[in-house]
């Protein structure tokens, strides 16, 4: 008798070329303070030497520190990291939960880890799928996580992509959106809460996603070599893919608040992105109840900033054209983000102002917006992949997963990204 497995299994959607995916995880560094940390996944190969190194498989979460990220998400939802309840109780019992949490010992398939110190020997080499030794042949994906994220939970699509052939870089942003972060000095930064009541201000999110996008250009910047600096800028895993990568195949990429992030990033910089790949993007705010509704971030849409914000400033800090987002683009959506009326009309203008503009060349692909029935918007990440199937009948809709099959959706979203992504 075949007994079905406990848990969704990923191996459908890593389906490439590449034998293996390298994973590199470069931390905040202090001798560089303006690179947040990335996350690198690439086509690898083993590493041919006398003595090969073994090959260990990369956890979901960097280090595997399931309870770091816990103890963020608590500090979210139940109490904040500065108080008695947390320190005393909620801070150890969510690392008594971690050490039983499953995704603690699962490992993503046919992944690679790589010391991140660099003179460690590493069990793989960049492998690039173009076997030719030519220079600027390889395309980068630049990816951005979501509100309270760390990018860890998009893992499998970083790895998914990889597997295809190209490099991907998530970035764990440092600007207080991400539930707790690692920063330079080698402290930590929570999740900042929204002011409440009378000192609410628009400029909050606004120039929350302009740090963040600043995060978002640098990043690409110091992977191309434009910008220098840091103890593991020369990484010996650096060298042999920085001399492949052509600048004019850069990829912009994110979900939720990171497509907001890498819309915003690739209005400021449009000759740097190629195209971009937004996953449920969050393209529209709405406080009414404190008078702010504006689509987000304007910038994208050639709009000022709401009254009120930026010191009385309407017009933004990063950005003077008014032509806003222009470069080709897919919008993937989930059910639930399409069934928010104003959120998903401000996704359709985007995608109609982007055709629009490159209506007169036929070299550029069009826009195109995309809707997965019965999902929600955890459905773009990896939580499906995290708990027994069990657990995700009984927790789906706590967790924002729809109904759905969690590895169908995956696969939906994946051959869309792909599919687009071919074009170019």
């Amino acid at each position: 008798m075949k007994v079905a497995p406990l848990f969704h299994a990923p191996q459908r959607l890593l389906v490439g070329d590449a034998p293996l995916i390298g994973v590199l995880d470069l931390p905040s560094s202090a001798s560089n303070q303006e690179r947040p940390p990335i996350r690198l996944f690439f086509p690898a190969a083993t590493t041919v030497a006398p003595k090969p190194c073994r090959v260990k498989q990369a956890r979901y979460f960097v280090n595997n520190r399931v309870s770091y990220v816990l103890q963020g998400f608590a500090h979210i939802a139940l109490a904040r990291h500065t108080t008695k309840l947390y320190r005393f109780l909620i801070r150890p019992l969510m690392w008594l939960v971690s050490l039983f949490f499953p995704v603690r010992f699962l490992k993503i398939p046919d992944t690679a880890l790589v010391p991140t110190k660099k003179d460690v020997s590493s069990p793989v080499e960049y492998s690039p799928l173009n076997s030719s030794n030519e220079i600027n042949s390889q395309s980068l994906i630049m990816f951005s996580h979501g509100l309270t994220g760390t990018g860890e939970e998009n893992a499998l699509f970083c790895t998914a992509l990889a597997k295809r052939g190209y490099v991907v870089a998530c970035i764990h942003h440092r600007d207080g959106s991400s539930s707790r972060v690692p920063m330079p000095d080698g402290t930590c930064k929570f999740y900042e809460h929204l002011p409440n009541g009378d000192d609410y201000s628009p400029n909050h999110r606004l120039e929350q996603v302009s740090y963040r996008a600043k995060e978002f250009l640098y990043a690409t910047k110091w992977l191309l070599g434009e910008e220098r600096g840091g103890n593991d800028y020369d990484h010996p895993i650096l060298q042999q893919i920085r001399p492949k990568l052509d600048k004019k195949k850069v990829i912009a990429s994110g979900f939720s608040y990171g497509s907001t992030t890498c819309s915003l990033a690739a209005t400021v910089e449009p000759k740097r992105f190629q195209c971009a790949v937004f996953l449920d993007g969050w393209f529209h705010v709405d406080y009414s109840s404190k008078g702010y509704v504006y689509n987000f971030p304007p910038e994208a849409f050639g709009e000022d900033w709401p009254n009120g914000a930026n010191n009385g400033n309407v017009k933004s800090h990063m950005i003077e054209n008014k032509d806003g987002l222009t470069i080709p683009s897919i919008f993937i959506n989930s059910a639930q983000f399409a069934g928010y009326k104003q959120l998903y009309a401000a996704t359709i203008t985007l995608a109609n102002n982007i055709n629009a503009h490159n209506k007169h060349d036929t070299t550029i692909p069009e826009s195109t917006l995309h809707v997965i029935p019965d999902t929600k918007h955890q459905n773009f990440c990896d939580v499906g992949f995290w708990l027994p199937k069990v657990l995700l009948r009984r927790l789906g809709k706590l967790l924002a997963l729809g109904d759905a099959d969690v590895l169908e959706a995956s696969e939906h979203i994946l051959n869309l990204s792909l599919k687009f992504l071919k074009q170019f």
